[in-house]
């Protein structure tokens, strides 16, 4: 049995549960493991070391979690480099979940940086892949993934206190946010372009933060148009479209893109004409979801 295994084994059983110590534990194990690794081959830190400490952080909801998560990324791509220039393979090469689980320590954290922050892990995955490591090569979940830290960045953690964030910060996590979606409706690789999930994380981001009401709601109704347009509307988008607007402005978005069932007043008809009840995702016409089924039994690039 490999003896990292017996590290990691504890650092993993502090992730699971969640606890608020995960990643600190884990980032001290790691010190342990590179100290006893100068002496011990078997026990220097290797990738799957690296993930089990990722793990930690990415569980931990800490402030500093996203900024120790993003620090030890640097050390693993240092490490690349080092063993590139000396013609060898490095032990601690980056995969797509290493970043992942970054951009999962930054969305969890209160930290007010956490937007940022998960962009920045982005773009290491992008510069990583470019500089020829196929193991980094960015997913839609990593798209995703800054979608969803921006629309948590409602909130931040202030002498120890959970507070809702300015009005600038969240106006700046919903940039990010915009950003995200451009580059995602050019398809910056194959097959990487939005989904159900990318097209709803955004909506959500327009339902989360305090943003100016003709922002938020013009921002969620255009996405939703391209949602229906591209064939991706889901349960998730759904919800998240009926969580960021106003009953009214929801039905007669549904309305400007096709849904006919409706009455002169703007609500939802039976299928016999005679009487109003809520919207189903079911009512919603069939072009609209044309690609959710397919799209959810497609492995994760």
């Amino acid at each position: 049995t490999n003896p990292i295994f017996a590290f990691t084994s504890v650092i993993d059983a502090h992730s699971v549960l969640r606890r608020n110590d995960s990643g600190l534990v884990g980032a001290e194990l790691l010190e342990s493991m590179t100290k006893l690794g100068e002496k011990l081959e078997s026990l220097r830190p290797n990738t799957y070391a690296c993930l089990s400490v990722l793990y930690g952080w990415s569980s931990c909801g800490s402030i500093d979690a996203g900024e120790r998560a993003t620090e030890l990324l640097r050390k693993m791509e240092a490490d690349m480099k080092d063993a590139a220039s000396r013609g060898e393979e490095s032990i601690m090469r980056t995969t797509q979940r290493c970043y992942i689980l970054a951009q999962t320590a930054w969305a969890r954290s209160q930290s007010e940086n956490k937007a940022t922050g998960a962009l920045e892990v982005l773009h290491m995955m992008e510069k990583n892949y470019a500089e020829q490591n196929l193991e980094a090569r960015p997913t839609v979940q990593a798209y995703s993934m800054v979608l969803n830290a921006c629309a948590f960045a409602d909130s931040v953690e202030v002498d120890g206190k959970i507070v809702k964030a300015s009005p600038k910060q969240q106006m700046k996590a919903f940039q990010i946010a915009e950003v995200i979606m451009s580059r995602l409706s050019k398809e910056p690789y194959p097959n990487v372009k939005s989904t159900s999930m990318t097209y709803g994380t955004f909506i959500k981001c327009c339902g989360r933060l305090d943003l100016p009401n003709n922002i938020a709601q013009e921002s969620a109704s255009r996405a939703f148009a391209d949602c229906c347009r591209t064939g991706y509307v889901s349960d998730f988008v759904f919800t998240q479209l009926r969580y960021a607007l106003p009953p009214e402005k929801f039905l007669n978005v549904l309305a400007q893109n096709g849904y006919k069932n409706l009455n002169s007043k703007g609500k939802s008809l039976s299928r016999d004409g005679k009487r109003i009840r809520p919207v189903r995702l079911d009512d919603l016409p069939d072009e609209w979801k044309r690609c959710v089924d397919r799209n959810a039994n497609r492995s994760n690039r």
